[in-house]
C-alpha cells in the first residue's frame, strides 16, 4: 500500500524499539479518516507505545506520516490529540480555563470542548482547581478536551478505566460522533466498550501489528 495524504495515518516498514530491544513492528499500515480502531494486545504489547509514537513522543525506524507528515512536526502535533491514561492538566487555571486554553492553544473554537464536558457531567467543576478533582474527574476534563478539539486523529489510551457507567456511554458515543465527522481515533481498552460502536482491529500478536475487522 503506497502511503498517501489521503490517509490519517500511514507506514512502511515500521519499527518501535526500546532500550535496542525491538516491542513492535508492521510492513505497512494504513489508517483512514472516519475510522475508530480498537487497539489491543496483552499487557506490556507496545500499545502505549505506538500510541507515543503516533504522537510523536517516540523514536521509531521506518517511514510514518500522520496526515501527510512526520508525526513529531508541528503539522502532525496539530492534526493529533493524544489523551494518556493519566492525561496531565494545568494546576494552576481552573476546569474552564483548561479546556479555553487547550482550545487556544490548538486554534479551535472552545464551544465543542464545554458542550462534551457537559454531557461529562462537568458543570459543577467548571470553577475548580484540576488538583481538587478525582482522577476519574481529572480524566474526563481531559477527554473533553481530546475529543472536543474535532482534530483529525485522535489517540485514547484506556479511556474508559476510570469512568463511571454513564460517562463510559457518552464517551463511546463522542467516540463515534468523532468519527462520523470525519475524525480517526484509536481507542485501548480491555473491555467491550466499543461493542455498540462501529470499529476495526488493531492487534499486537508476538510484536506485529495486525489488523482486521472487530
Amino acid at each position: 500500500m503506497p502511503l498517501t495524504i489521503s490517509l490519517t495515518v500511514a507506514a512502511q516498514d515500521l519499527r518501535i524499539s526500546q532500550d535496542t530491544r525491538q516491542i513492535l513492528c508492521t510492513d505497512t499500515l494504513g489508517l483512514g479518516a472516519g475510522e475508530v480502531w480498537h487497539l489491543i494486545g496483552t499487557n506490556g504489547a507496545g500499545k502505549t507505545s505506538l500510541l507515543r509514537t503516533l504522537a510523536g513522543e517516540l523514536p521509531f525506524q521506518g517511514t510514518l506520516t500522520i496526515a501527510g507528515r512526520p508525526p513529531g512536526t508541528l503539522p502532525a502535533r496539530r492534526a493529533t490529540a493524544f489523551i494518556p491514561t493519566d492525561a496531565p492538566l494545568l494546576d494552576d487555571l481552573m476546569v474552564a480555563g483548561n479546556l479555553s486554553f487547550i482550545a487556544a492553544a490548538w486554534s479551535r473554537p472552545h464551544g465543542p470542548l464545554l458542550a462534551l464536558a457537559a454531557q461529562l457531567g462537568l458543570d459543577d467543576w467548571q470553577g475548580d482547581w484540576p488538583v481538587t478533582l478525582s482522577r476519574g474527574t481529572r480524566q474526563k476534563v481531559a477527554l473533553a478536551a481530546g475529543l472536543g478539539l474535532g482534530l483529525p486523529l485522535t489517540l485514547l489510551d484506556e479511556p474508559f478505566a476510570t469512568l463511571d457507567i454513564a460517562s463510559r456511554a457518552v464517551l463511546a458515543e463522542a467516540i463515534r460522533v468523532r468519527a462520523s465527522e470525519g475524525g480517526t481515533v484509536i481507542v485501548t481498552t480491555h473491555g467491550a466498550e466499543l461493542l455498540d460502536v462501529p470499529h476495526r482491529r488493531l492487534e499486537i500478536v508476538a510484536g506485529r501489528l495486525e489488523t482486521g475487522a472487530a
